[in-house]
C-alpha cells in the first residue's frame, strides 16, 4: 500500500513500447492517488515522448546509451565521468519514499541502487540480477500482456481502480505541423494508411519486397501509403515505395499522424504501440515475439501470425524466419479493406 502524498521514482529506461506501455500504469496512479509526485527515469532517446506529460511531476533523462560509446574513447573520458556524476547526483537529490524498478534488467537496477528511497520495489522474476536492488518485490504474471502486469503492480500498491485512458501528449505546435504536412502531402484527400516496416530484430522484419508490393496495392486502391520510421531507415524505407517519412517526426508528432490514419501496418516495434496510443487501427504482423504479450492492446486491432509449432521462440536469429515469411500481402490488405 501507498499514501496519497508520497513522491515516487518510476524506472523504465526503454524501449518505446515498454515506455507506453508504463503509461497507463501512471495514469492509474494519478486516478487513484492525485496528490502523488511522480517522477519518471527514461532514456534520453525516448524522454520527449513523455516531456509534455502533465501527470508527471519529474523527467530524468539518462543518457546511458551516449556514455557507453564516449568511454570507448579516451578523449572523452573525462567529460562523460562528470555528466554521470552530474546525473548521479540528480538522483540522489531527492530522497524517495518509493523507488519503483518495474524494467527489472540490470540497467534499471543499477539506477535504483543508487537512488535514496525508503521503499525499492520490483516485479517478482527480475532478470539479469536486477532483484538485488531492490528490497520489495511484487508477483506478477508475466505471460499477460505487459500493461496489465503493471497494473497488477498499481493494485499491489493500492490502486482500487483500474481505469485509464490514453493522454494526449502533442503540444498544438507540434499538431499544426502535422497537419500542415498531411496537408501538403495529401491533396487529393485520399484515405491513408501508415506503414512501420522496420525493427531493430531482423526476426520481426517482414521481407521488404511484400512491403513493396502492399505499398503498390494501396495505391491502386486509392489509398496513400505513408512510410514511418527513424533516419538512419531511410535509405531502406525508400526501397518500398511511398510517402517516406523516416526522420521527419518526433514520437509526439508521430503519435498524432497516426491519429490522422485510417489505419497502421506494422511489425512489433515500438511505433505499433505508439499508434495504439494513439487511438488508431492497426494490422500488427508477428512472428518470433508473442501477441498475448506485446501485441496492439486493445479491440479493434488485428495480429496475423503464422501458427508454427516453433512460434513464438523470442529469438533474434533465425536461419529461415518462416514465420514473417508465411505472412501474405493478400492477407494484409484482407483484414485492411474490413477497417476502412
Amino acid at each position: 500500500m501507498i499514501r496519497g502524498d508520497e513522491h515516487i521514482l518510476i524506472i523504465k529506461l526503454s524501449s518505446i513500447g515498454d515506455v507506453v506501455h508504463t503509461i497507463p500504469f501512471v495514469e492509474v496512479l494519478k486516478n487513484n492517488f492525485p496528490e502523488l509526485r511522480i517522477d519518471w527515469c527514461v532514456d534520453k532517446e525516448i524522454s520527449h515522448l513523455i516531456e509534455t506529460y502533465k501527470r508527471l511531476n519529474r523527467v530524468i533523462a539518462c543518457e546511458r546509451g551516449r556514455w557507453k560509446k564516449s568511454l570507448l574513447k579516451p578523449f572523452m573520458w573525462h567529460e562523460t565521468v562528470k555528466e554521470i556524476s552530474f546525473f548521479v547526483k540528480e538522483l540522489r537529490n531527492t530522497s524517495y519514499d518509493i523507488v519503483l524498478d518495474i524494467q527489472g534488467l540490470l540497467k534499471s537496477g543499477i539506477i535504483a541502487g543508487l537512488c535514496r528511497g525508503r521503499r525499492k520495489i520490483g516485479c517478482d522474476g527480475a532478470r539479469e540480477y536486477g532483484w538485488i536492488f531492490v528490497n520489495e518485490t511484487v508477483p506478477v504474471n508475466y505471460e499477460q500482456h505487459a500493461i496489465d502486469r503493471y497494473l497488477q503492480v498499481a493494485r499491489y500498491l493500492g490502486c482500487a481502480e483500474l481505469n485509464w485512458r490514453w493522454p494526449f501528449l502533442i503540444t498544438e505546435a507540434e499538431k499544426r505541423r502535422v497537419d500542415k504536412l498531411i496537408s501538403e502531402l495529401n491533396k487529393k484527400r485520399l484515405p491513408m494508411v501508415a506503414i512501420n516496416p522496420y525493427s531493430r530484430w531482423k526476426t520481426k522484419l517482414w521481407p521488404i519486397e511484400r512491403f513493396s508490393q502492399l505499398s503498390e496495392k494501396l495505391k491502386k486502391m486509392g489509398i496513400l501509403p505513408l512510410l514511418t520510421g527513424a533516419k538512419h531507415q531511410r535509405s531502406l524505407i525508400d526501397r518500398i515505395g511511398g510517402v517516406n517519412l523516416a526522420g521527419m517526426l518526433n514520437l509526439r508528432e508521430l503519435t498524432y499522424l497516426y491519429s490522422r490514419v485510417n489505419a497502421v501496418i506494422s511489425v512489433d516495434t515500438g511505433p505499433m504501440h505508439i499508434a495504439v496510443m494513439a487511438g488508431a487501427k492497426v494490422i500488427a504482423l508477428f512472428g518470433p515475439t508473442d501477441p498475448n504479450r506485446t501485441g496492439p492492446y486493445g479491440d479493434g486491432h488485428k495480429v496475423l501470425r503464422a501458427d508454427l509449432p516453433c512460434s513464438p521462440c523470442f529469438k533474434r536469429e533465425c536461419k529461415t524466419i518462416k514465420c514473417m515469411k508465411s505472412i501474405s500481402v493478400d492477407e494484409v490488405i484482407y483484414q485492411l479493406e474490413g477497417m476502412i
